[in-house]
């Protein structure tokens, strides 16, 4: 539901939609800001006074004010008229109040138009397997997963479970039934929405984020019997995921966790967004590593310090490195030298070509 949103905030919300910003953020002493192509862009507003900022987050927050103030910090996700859903952050710092909201599109971007690898659209037609989603905050993770499970809801008669926190693009039922559950209103937490989701006769699962060891150890359960399951994950790189999956356990049920992994990895994306060239919006560079028996077997024997050299020679079977997409974006002219440069751990390979 849309809170009463009062005329300073839906101004501030539909400069940024006009200006095909992404964010809105306000804290007390500075104006209000939006974020454009990445970089921080000061809106001449007055400078925010505490009470002000408060008001805004009262209005904001409407019936969940309580809770708010008891939990320090709250998210949740809207519907503002025709411009946009918005998913909004509201969080005490230094004793006020403060927030960071961003504006999502009604219409999901089709995998094309993100200029997603071939293998996202190979891998939507797996009956099961984990496909994870890797990258910073604000590279565009739930954006991708949106445009892959579209197109599942588009071609495949399926049932669809999402389990977000909250709710960001809203899916409309077309040739599957796409129910879409909200972490705090629909469920009281990612593991125990998980465990449900095992009795709810579904084919495909969307887990807004792998946040911790029973959200994890849930979300491998769903892979390993049977279902088609995406997530996301904050790394640098696709190797890094696994890591990342298997040190969240305890030393002693490591050793299953990579057993499990190996038997149910499709896919990991890491992904990045950077400026473009022309200074026209943004570009998504993409790391691919497909879970072939090479990626699986070294998985599963504990050396995912070897994954990336498997990645880096896996072109045949739809594998790329990020320096991989680097290169090739510059080569193209989509991207700056400076920028590829900026954006790798591996310098020396993004500039052997550059």
């Amino acid at each position: 539901m849309a809170p009463d949103v009062n005329d300073q905030m839906a101004r501030l919300l539909r400069a940024v939609a006009e200006s095909s910003g992404s964010d809105v953020l306000f804290a007390p002493g500075a104006p209000p800001a939006m974020r454009i192509r990445g970089e921080l862009v000061r809106l001449e507003e007055a400078t925010l006074t505490p009470d002000a900022c408060a008001a805004l987050a009262r209005d904001l927050a409407g019936p969940r004010w309580d809770e708010l103030i008891a939990k320090r910090q709250l998210d949740f996700s809207f519907s503002f008229g025709e411009v946009a859903r918005v998913r909004a952050n509201l969080f005490f710092q230094r004793g006020t109040l403060a927030a960071a909201l961003r504006l999502i599109p009604y219409e999901i971007p089709s995998l094309e138009q993100l200029g997603a690898p071939e293998a996202c659209r190979d891998l939507i037609q797996r009956p099961s397997g984990l496909v994870l989603v890797t990258g910073p905050t604000g590279s565009g993770k739930s954006t991708t997963l949106a445009a892959m499970i579209d197109r599942i809801n588009r071609e495949r008669a399926v049932h669809i479970i999402t389990i977000e926190d909250p709710i960001e693009y809203v899916h409309r039922h077309r040739r599957a039934i796409v129910v879409q559950r909200e972490v705090g209103s629909d469920a009281p937490d990612f593991s125990s929405a998980l465990r449900a989701a095992l009795r709810e006769s579904p084919d495909v699962v969307l887990v807004g984020e792998m946040r911790d060891l029973e959200t994890i150890s849930a979300t491998l359960t769903l892979a390993e019997t049977g279902h088609l399951v995406f997530a996301t994950l904050h790394t640098n790189d696709t190797a890094q995921a696994i890591d990342r999956i298997v040190d969240v356990f305890p030393p002693q049920q490591q050793r299953q966790v990579q057993i499990q992994v190996s038997q149910t990895l499709a896919a990991v994306f890491h992904q990045r967004l950077l400026p473009r060239a022309d200074g026209v919006d943004r570009v998504a560079a993409f790391e691919v590593m497909i879970g072939t028996p090479a990626v699986r077997n070294l998985i599963r024997d504990g050396k995912s310090n070897q994954l990336r050299n498997v990645v880096a020679t896996g072109a045949a079977h739809g594998m790329r490195t990020l320096e991989a997409d680097l290169r090739r974006l510059h080569a193209a002219g989509t991207i700056s030298r400076q920028v590829a440069m900026d954006e790798s751990l591996h310098r020396a390979e993004v500039d052997e070509r550059a």
